[in-house]
């Protein structure tokens, strides 16, 4: 019974990041699969099995950074009542153990990165050091504006390359499409600062909306959408992506005609999250047509 005591500890560990960091995990994996269909995947067997590794890689990696930030945050999550009840030392778990837990998935991460090659490597540890950098690093981390939306520019980025990487060198049309990723995950991450604020406020973690504030934040998360979608119509009038995302110019009315809304709802922790659903589901969109030959 006793040989089987440690292995019910992690399961405890795995079992709670699962239910509080999965959905956004999953979402996330939309920019290494998207890159790689962009790249050049084919539905041979070798294709089909690299793939799968990449996804494998990426589903690690990507909870790596997750568990990496939580287990950075916990002593200031723990104050802010809407993060406190997902606080894994509230059920019990132990900081050291989220930290193996944290390590083992960078590890299983760049095992099933090995057989890929030295540039899935290399561009999943530039993600891991944007992630501790940004979880754990006092002058280039989360309470930097301005640096932080650098490190999630580069972030979404260089997991897009992730995948596009695969099947082909990263060149300039890759780097193009994948600044697209990085513009949108740096806008998104914005939104999510908003959401946050009072947290944030509370433990003195100076992000941008703390420093400059909600609305100045929630325009800048909105003229950084702009620009993404600026640059997915100069890529499709370029012939770098289908034509057919022309006609994604129109959702860029719509989007902003909803943050017109919601800051006259008042912009807050509800708000953030109503604006977050409906520009995912307008990116879902978007990253559906990019699969259009």
């Amino acid at each position: 019974m006793t040989s089987q005591t440690p292995f019910r500890h992690y399961a405890r560990v795995i079992k709670h990041f699962a239910s509080t960091r999965s959905p956004e995990v999953l979402v996330l994996q939309a920019a290494p699969i998207l890159g790689s269909f962009l790249g050049g995947f084919s539905l041979e067997r070798n294709g089909v099995i690299r793939l799968a590794l990449l996804l494998l890689g990426s589903l690690a990696l990507t909870a790596h950074v997750f568990v990496l930030n939580d287990w950075a945050g916990n002593t200031t999550d723990i104050r802010d009542a809407r993060r406190a009840k997902r606080v894994f030392t509230r059920r019990g778990i132990s900081s050291r153990r989220v930290a193996r837990i944290a390590i083992a998935l960078l590890i299983f991460a760049n095992v099933a990165f090995a057989p890929l090659g030295s540039r899935a490597i290399l561009l999943g540890a530039a993600i891991a050091a944007l992630s501790l950098l940004y979880s754990c690093s006092p002058m280039l981390g989360k309470s930097m504006p301005i640096v932080a939306s650098i490190n999630h520019l580069l972030g979404g980025a260089l997991h897009f390359l992730l995948g596009y990487s695969l099947w082909r060198a990263v060149d300039a049309r890759g780097v193009m499409i994948s600044l697209f990723f990085g513009l949108v995950f740096a806008a998104g991450h914005l939104n999510q600062e908003v959401r946050d604020y009072e947290g944030d406020q509370l433990n003195g973690i100076r992000t941008t909306a703390v420093v400059f504030g909600c609305r100045r934040t929630f325009l800048a998360s909105l003229a950084t959408f702009t620009a993404a979608y600026a640059m997915l119509a100069s890529l499709a009038v370029l012939g770098v992506l289908p034509r057919l995302l022309l006609w994604s110019i129109i959702l860029w009315p719509l989007h902003v005609a909803w943050s017109l809304q919601a800051l006259q709802r008042g912009l807050g922790f509800e708000t953030a999250l109503w604006m977050q659903r409906r520009y995912r589901l307008l990116f879902a969109f978007v990253g559906l047509a990019m699969l259009a030959r």
